[in-house]
């Protein structure tokens, strides 16, 4: 993160889940050993989440690790550090060119101890709510959590995520239905804003179905006050309908139900949230345009096709906003998160990468505005290419946090 200039880092806590090291057809051991040859996380950690009985203990065990983590490191010859901090301090805080801000989040309400009765343990809706309270009073609190992820949460349900894994996994259970009634409760208790500690709801995961639902409440019981929030995230280039509306044609996005329709990116906007923009090539793209070469070829020319497929969610955004005249620049940022199968974009592989992207992603600016273009709101049209860039990459993370501190999330104090 130091060597590609990274300011601002939401880190998500995400204990496994289960569903990822079991099998119907394989004795758990067996899992585990091909398991930990195709992940890297360890045979005895995979047993171990195979066992355990209780999300919640493991998500404890991240959080007091993170808090014992060295956070000086020597990057370049220079020392770097990293904190954790919230929106409000590091809009409080003075350029400091050698440090990262560590915002907390969590990836996925499983860890609130749901998602395991196929595994044994009953639901205990007292035990969950009292579960959230522990996580508001925690020293350095989430500011979002994913509130659905790859399996059954009992919660809402979860989008399809794992293709590439059929067979060797089965996320068939509660997918693409919608919330149920403790997910109800748990969102109503995630957004209870009593002692201005509210955590908020990123969308991500949840399927078709969960969003829709979580929109009605938005507006029945919050009246649309709350940010939405897509951690990563990719547009299909299409309205429910499967109507196209922009000058981009949709079969050059993935149609997947995970991804985010038009009426979805103009409530986002509308909320003043946040659709960061993920660099998971499946999602982005059709297979064939997304296909790497098996000899490594020109990489600048690599890095134009890679940055040209982010581009065009960009644009995407930008024309179905600015057909509703509503901004068009300041809803995207960078989400550089995969789907449960890593898959980067061609020479995006890290963010030590994001600077040449920026680079490249100015080309594509530039020639996009000084073309004719269907942008009709001059705030869209006349925006200068550096300032767009810099929208994406850095200024809308910014403009959302402060929305955050609006939303009275509780900031919490930095220790010494």
């Amino acid at each position: 993160m130091a060597k590609g200039n990274v300011k601002i880092a939401f880190v998500s806590f995400y204990p496994f889940e289960k569903g990822f090291f079991k099998s119907p057809h394989l004795n758990n051991k067996i899992v585990a050993v091909i398991a930990s040859l195709i992940t890297s996380i360890g045979y005895k950690r995979i047993r171990y989440i195979q066992k355990h009985q209780n999300y919640f203990t493991d998500l404890m065990n991240e959080y007091n690790f993170l808090l014992k983590s060295k956070t000086m490191f020597k990057v370049k010859n220079e020392i770097y550090s990293w904190e954790l901090s919230s929106p409000n301090n590091v809009l409080k805080s003075k350029k400091t060119d050698n440090k990262i801000f560590v915002i907390p989040t969590i990836e996925g309400a499983h860890v609130f101890n749901t998602g395991l009765t196929e595994y044994g343990s009953e639901l205990n809706e007292q035990k969950i709510l009292e579960n959230i309270q522990r996580i508001k009073s925690l020293k350095y609190p989430p500011l979002f959590i994913t509130f659905a992820h790859n399996f059954n949460n009992d919660l809402c349900g979860h989008a399809p995520s794992l293709e590439p894994l059929k067979g060797l996994v089965d996320q068939r259970k509660n997918l693409d239905s919608g919330i149920s009634n403790l997910g109800h409760k748990v969102i109503r208790e995630l957004l209870k804003n009593s002692h201005h500690n509210r955590i908020l709801i990123d969308i991500k995961h949840m399927s078709l179905e969960s969003r829709l639902q979580y929109y009605k409440i938005l507006e029945a019981e919050f009246n649309n006050s709350i940010p939405i929030i897509v951690s990563h995230g990719a547009v299909t280039g299409r309205r429910y309908s499967g109507k196209s509306v922009g000058t981009i044609s949709p079969n050059l996005f993935a149609n997947d139900s995970i991804n985010f329709y038009d009426e979805e990116l103009i409530k986002i906007t509308n909320s003043k949230g946040l659709f960061a923009i993920q660099f998971d090539a499946k999602r982005l793209a059709p297979s064939n345009l997304i296909k790497k070469p098996i000899l490594n070829g020109n990489k600048e020319k690599a890095l134009e096709n890679s940055t040209q497929i982010l581009w065009r969610q960009i644009q995407h955004v930008a024309e179905t906003l600015d057909a509703e005249s509503l901004p068009a620049w300041e809803t995207c940022c960078i989400g550089s998160d995969f789907d449960g199968t890593i898959n980067p974009l061609n020479e995006i592989w890290t963010s030590e990468d994001f600077n040449k992207m920026a680079n490249v992603l100015l080309y594509y600016a530039k020639d996009y505005l000084q073309s004719p273009n269907t942008l009709k709101l001059q705030r869209n049209k006349l925006i200068d290419p550096e300032t767009l860039v810099s929208n994406f990459c850095v200024n809308n993370v910014i403009r959302f946090m402060k929305e955050c501190k609006k939303s009275n999330v509780r900031d919490y104090v930095l220790s010494s």
